[in-house]
């Protein structure tokens, strides 16, 4: 007779705790008003006070100079990328993907995102990089090399902010299945405080698709690829190890700066003439 064998329970594995997506779409909103406002504010107002251009309006959508000036408005994606640059450089330091690494990533992919204004401003021929480029002959070149460059750029930003998901995914960090948990919320969180902030603005209600949900939703749609490059790339398809879980204090903090964000900055600061 065969002896039986000690009967023994297989444990169950749980269900893998999943990225908090409250906590993700907080961290998304700040980030993006902290992009739009290193565009309008460190960008833009530190270029007039440089040139010596009087600044006239500071808001969500857009600054108002007394005159036009090149550098100015060549400034604003200049602080943008430069930021976004100086930020993944940062994030290569992080050892583990923490609220404050996934502030770092999301904060570049909108600050680099935002090279796509070179491409719309090239196709319309309007906003900021259609004035850098204004005067030149032949336009047709400087507005064909001004949307090649932002091409580029966008391209090659988009590839670099997906080798952090991939990096975190092949770590075991993150999970595969997860990936679009770290894009949707941050870009309809983020796009949505622009959009509404965007309704305020001083200057023209045509700002509110153009400068508000065209340089959030729009701009920022290279995000939407990211899941599918990850998909192609990463190696690992192991569960999230230490997920991004509920933080009230991320959620917090992105109530009150979207407060200020759309009530303050919404209108816009106007300054002595």
């Amino acid at each position: 007779m065969l002896s039986r064998m000690p009967a023994t329970s297989a444990a169950t594995p749980s269900e893998p705790a999943r990225p908090n997506l409250l906590t993700l779409a907080s961290i998304g909103a700040i980030t993006c008003m902290a992009a739009d406002m290193a565009h309008e504010a460190i960008g833009h107002g530190i270029a007039s006070w440089l040139t010596g251009d009087r600044l006239l309006l500071l808001s969500t959508v857009a600054t108002q100079n007394a005159s036009p000036n090149r550098a100015v408005s060549a400034a604003g994606t200049t602080a943008d990328v430069t930021l976004g640059i100086v930020a993944l450089l940062l994030l290569r330091r992080a050892r583990k993907l923490t609220p404050f690494a996934y502030f770092l990533w999301i904060f570049a992919a909108f600050c680099l995102l935002n090279s796509g204004y070179l491409v719309v401003s090239a196709i319309t021929n309007n906003s900021d990089w259609a004035n850098v480029i204004a005067g030149l002959s032949p336009l047709w070149f400087w507005r064909c090399l001004l949307g090649l460059i932002g091409a580029i750029f966008y391209f090659f930003s988009i590839r670099w902010i997906a080798s952090f998901l991939i990096d975190w995914v092949n770590r075991a960090e993150l999970a595969r299945s997860d990936v679009w948990r770290f894009v949707w919320p941050a870009y309809f969180a983020g796009g949505t405080v622009m959009t509404l902030a965007s309704v305020f603005n001083p200057i023209s209600p045509a700002l509110i698709l153009l400068s508000g949900a065209g340089a959030s939703f729009g701009l920022n749609c290279g995000l939407l690829f990211l899941p599918g490059i990850v998909a192609n790339h990463a190696r690992s398809q192991t569960v999230l190890a230490c997920p991004i879980s509920f933080r009230l204090l991320w959620i917090a903090l992105a109530i009150v700066t979207s407060g200020i964000f759309i009530a303050v900055l919404g209108p816009g600061i106007h300054f002595p003439r």
